[in-house]
């Protein structure tokens, strides 16, 4: 079996499903999680996860050591140094066959499940998104040549030194690799198909504010608004980190399965009142609905601008 480990620097403080993370976490005993932090260590935690204590100016100097450059770093800035964990990181990853970026806005289903040993004796990146690096989970395998690749990207320095995060993970590593494939140049075996994504590894209707559609049981991730129950590799509620305000669950707990909804996560569903409520809700406030807003705005805009 190839072995796989996923690095995710976290400072500040856990979020509020911080203890859901960690039941998904204990649920892939296969896969290890690196995690160097400022925050308190939990008491309780699962096996496969180690907690690195560290300051930001602590990790910032070793950054700037290894990358050659002068960081400012930040917990979004880490966002631009994904490419270069594989470098950063080298000490840590010694062993492993593929190492990884992720995202703690997420509840894992079964990995191995998706991550077959197919995959993983076949391709050198493996992306989550299609024909595109995924910042909330990408894997690469542990080689040289790979680990220092962020190098070849001419400008990487000035990307890296400036405040603002330059989407130097999904954007810029993507463009990179698709300038070299145009031109014959990629030596690395991608795996960035289509039909990947459609086939459950990321859900791909997670934006919108759902109560009671996802739930995790016996390690996986299932939408229960699919008929056959679609399983999915994990759940990226990257637009309800605002909207999320309690977790019921408790790593300590050790619980079964448990619902994940837009304002939190519990274990028992709300009534079917209060799902059709929320629908109806969803078509006036709800997630796409402003993003239609949003767009007819900047359309109306765009004329007016455009008469004057």
């Amino acid at each position: 079996m190839k072995t796989i480990i996923l690095i995710i620097p976290y400072f500040g403080k856990w979020p509020i499903w911080f203890d859901a993370y960690l039941c998904s976490i204990a649920s892939n005993p296969t896969i290890q999680w690196f995690c160097p932090t400022d925050c308190e260590i939990p008491h309780e935690h699962p096996e496969n996860i180690t907690f690195f204590p560290t300051s930001l100016s602590s990790l910032n100097e070793h950054v700037n050591a290894v990358v050659e450059a002068d960081v400012p770093l930040s917990p979004r800035k880490f966002c631009d140094l994904k490419p270069a964990y594989g470098a950063i990181f080298k000490e840590h990853i010694k062993g492993y066959d593929f190492w990884g970026f992720c995202d703690m806005d997420i509840v894992w289903g079964d990995i191995r499940k998706f991550m077959t040993p197919e995959f993983l004796n076949t391709f050198d990146i493996i992306c989550t998104r299609p024909e595109a690096i995924s910042g909330h989970f990408n894997l690469f395998k542990n080689m040289q040549n790979l680990n220092d690749f962020y190098k070849t990207i001419p400008n990487y320095k000035e990307l890296f030194e400036v405040h603002k995060f330059m989407w130097f993970d999904e954007v810029v590593l993507t463009k990179h690799l698709k300038y070299l494939d145009d031109r014959g140049q990629n030596s690395f075996r991608i795996f960035w198909d289509k039909k990947f994504v459609k086939r459950g590894v990321e859900s791909e209707v997670h934006q919108e504010y759902y109560l009671d559609r996802w739930i995790y049981k016996d390690g996986k991730i299932f939408d229960l608004f699919c008929k056959n129950k679609k399983e999915y590799m994990y759940l990226h509620f990257i637009n309800w980190k605002r909207t999320m305000k309690f977790c019921e669950v408790k790593y300590s707990d050790t619980p079964e399965q448990f619902y994940i909804s837009y304002k939190g996560i519990h274990y028992a569903p709300h009534s079917s009142f209060a799902r059709r409520w929320n629908g109806i809700r969803n078509l006036f406030g709800g997630y796409y609905a402003i993003l239609f807003r949003k767009s007819l705005f900047k359309k109306i805009e765009r004329k007016l601008n455009f008469k004057n």
